[in-house]
């Protein structure tokens, strides 16, 4: 019988925060999460300790607003790469810094996406691209709109809400 892949079942997709799958800390995270016999308590732990969707939009804006401060001094800013062992970081690497300890990955999505926006609005394909080929100045600048957009969607968010 000729493979044509009728028997195979993809194994389910797991979420792994901000590290996309294809990444080596990314498959290492979805590996440890299906072949581990502990995957099923760390499921609910995450579920246990999420946080309610309103708390959610604050982590984000709280993210942002921690991953700009871990390079608002430029010797903690670097280019070409997400960590360095000094403690210096690019845009993304200071996101993931502050997304340590989130336990829901939907707040880290959210603050990534904001950051995404905010680099094609200037041209930019994405964060890294932004962060590689801009200055310091700029690249705190996008910050500061990421926030402004977290906050806003948050503040229109809770209006509906309230009407």
């Amino acid at each position: 019988m000729p493979f044509d892949g009728t028997g195979f079942q993809a194994p389910t997709a797991f979420d792994t925060g901000i590290f996309p799958i294809w990444s080596r800390h990314g498959g290492r995270l979805w590996v440890k999460a299906c072949f581990r016999r502990e995957r099923r308590e760390r499921i609910a732990e995450a579920l246990l300790l999420a946080p309610a969707p309103t708390d959610r939009e604050e982590t984000v804006e709280l993210l942002l607003r921690d991953a700009r401060d871990m390079i608002e001094d430029p010797r903690y800013w670097m280019r070409g790469t997400y960590r360095w062992f000094r403690g210096r970081r690019c845009a993304v690497g200071a996101l993931r810094a502050a997304a340590r300890r989130v336990k829901d990955p939907v707040p880290v999505w959210a603050a990534h996406a904001y950051l995404i926006t905010v680099a094609r609005a200037r041209g930019f394909t994405n964060v890294e691209a932004m962060n590689d080929r801009s200055s310091h100045a700029a690249v705190l600048r996008a910050f500061d709109e990421a926030i402004a957009l977290a906050h806003s969607a948050a503040v229109t968010r809770f209006e509906r809400l309230a009407i």
